[in-house]
């Protein structure tokens, strides 16, 4: 992580025995007295509230930073920022997410630390998604609602997750939930209002710069922005300033991979993610599995709430959820009735999106794909927190009461976050078989798992036990020993020497939170 310089200190002068001890206390307290004031002061201006905010998102993140690789889709962003960003060697995989990767190269050049760069990008992303909510709802940050919509997204688990780890979802999240916000804006104005272009020519923009950010995200912001270039009095306009947004990343990516790669990567890339390695509903057919997942995505992951095996806490959080829920949504119902295009437009756009997610990404195993959905619940929460904050003071302590165990519930996922996820100790633990080994060591396992551990320049022979040419030949194998990662019982026709089992919390990451090494000694 970061390297510690040493700092200098100055040592306290010594006080004179003299003085009453009084005295310094009485100093003390005043000095105490002074500093809260000043930071009241600062805080209840409208710049100082954001700035203190912004040191809040990226102190906390920065904080919290983790230092290994917990995934392969992590792997490939990892190694875009470390060694260098190539499409066509997965780095990362297709559409390339150049937005997300200038974002966090930005970040990396000064600091000379990835991980701590993927930190401060989801710092930044977490303040833009609290500043793009306070849009949506147009309410300013410092008022009740405004506060409420502050520490609900600060402390929502999945976002603090995803602001750390090496993934471009929590911005690509904060730029969806922005061009949103503004597209309605400009769907909802009167149309000779001036704020209507200024929104539509905003949302625009922030739609093609999300195409290079998360391209699967666009379905959220579909629906207003093709409803902002019909309605516009100079739709050509728009639409060159959204090919502009798309030029600004689409066109170094063509220039550093060369146009036919581009392609032949993009085509492998999307005919792979729809019919083999995507989960999608094609390769994932069983539809309960699919509401199971995407339920347990919002609910679980998304609000850090009760399920099936879970901590009590938990059902303290959905209890109070449910009850926050559902003033919220009686309070936003009131607050939009006089603006019912507005609501029918974000009621379709999330629809479209519901429907896109849920059949062609992979809500079963990978809850970070219902993450533009989880602010717009968030927003709900906050609209009944506002209220009950302002109801009187038994609302205020049980509004209280439920963000702190939200927050227990956030802080313990994020300590856990710290420790590597199974697959990473699984490759702490072959690294050291293999280096330790006087003799050939041979790693068998899925293609995913081979590439996550050869690109972490682990030294073996890496064998695929989807391939029968090589399981035969790791049949023959005389000497040395082979390191199995996951379970496959019938690969060898005897027991292992040796089998060593990886476990991290599913609600961290939900992908392969368990993970078997087999040894097997020739």
């Amino acid at each position: 992580m970061f390297s510690r310089s040493n700092a200098f200190i100055r040592p306290l002068e010594r006080l004179p025995v003299t003085v009453p001890a009084s005295r310094f206390a009485t100093g003390a307290l005043a000095s105490v007295r002074e500093w809260s004031a000043t930071l009241v002061r600062v805080a209840t201006s409208r710049t100082g509230a954001w700035v203190l905010l912004a040191v809040a998102c990226l102190g906390s993140r920065l904080a919290t930073t983790i230092s290994y690789v917990e995934d392969p889709d992590s792997l490939r962003f990892a190694l875009s920022v470390a060694d260098g960003f190539d499409v066509a060697a997965l780095q990362p995989h297709f559409p390339g997410y150049p937005v997300f990767w200038a974002a966090s190269t930005l970040f990396y050049l000064p600091t000379g630390h990835f991980s701590a760069s993927f930190s401060l990008v989801g710092g930044c992303a977490t303040l833009g998604l609290m500043a793009a909510l306070l849009h949506l709802w147009r309410v300013p940050l410092r008022s009740a609602d405004g506060l409420a919509i502050a520490a609900v997204v600060f402390f929502n688990p999945l976002v603090w997750l995803m602001g750390t780890r090496y993934m471009p979802d929590l911005l690509g999240t904060a730029c969806a939930i922005g061009a949103l916000a503004v597209l309605l804006r400009a769907v909802s104005e009167p149309a000779d209002d001036v704020t209507r272009e200024r929104a539509a020519t905003l949302g625009i923009l922030l739609t093609g710069l999300l195409a290079g950010l998360r391209l699967s995200y666009l379905p959220l912001v579909l629906v207003p922005a093709l409803l902002v270039l019909m309605r516009s009095p100079a739709p050509w306009r728009l639409a060159l300033l959204g090919g502009a947004s798309v030029a600004v990343w689409l066109v170094p990516m063509i220039l550093d991979t060369g146009l036919r790669t581009l392609i032949e990567v993009a085509w492998t890339q999307t005919t792979g993610h729809f019919t083999e390695f995507g989960g999608t509903v094609q390769t994932e057919s069983d539809l309960s599995r699919r509401v199971a997942g995407f339920v347990r995505g919002l609910w679980a992951d998304g609000l850090g709430a009760w399920w099936p095996g879970r901590h009590p806490l938990t059902g303290g959080v959905g209890v109070g959820m449910l009850g926050l829920g559902a003033i919220g949504a009686v309070r936003l119902g009131r607050a939009v009735r006089g603006s019912s295009r507005r609501l029918w437009v974000l009621v379709a756009s999330v629809a479209l999106y519901t429907v896109w997610v849920f059949f062609f990404q992979n809500v079963i195993h990978k809850s970070r794909h219902v993450l533009p959905l989880i602010p717009l619940l968030l927003l709900v929460l906050a609209g009944g927190a506002g209220a009950l904050w302002r109801h009187s003071a038994w609302g205020r302590a049980a509004g209280l009461a439920v963000l702190g165990a939200y927050a227990a519930v956030t802080v313990v996922l994020v300590r856990q976050h710290l420790e590597p996820s199974a697959i990473a100790q699984a490759k702490a633990f072959v690294e050291a078989r293999a280096s330790a080994a006087p003799a050939p060591t041979r790693v068998a396992s899925i293609p995913l798992v081979n590439t996550y551990l050869r690109k972490q320049r682990i030294d073996a022979r890496f064998v695929s036990v989807n391939d029968s040419t090589d399981v035969r030949r790791l049949r023959r194998a005389k000497r040395g020993h082979t390191l199995v990662v996951g379970t496959y019982p019938s690969l060898f026709d005897r027991s292992p020497a040796r089998v060593r089992r990886f476990y991290h919390n599913p609600y961290v990451n939900r992908m392969w939170p368990e993970v078997t090494v087999s040894v097997y000694d020739h």
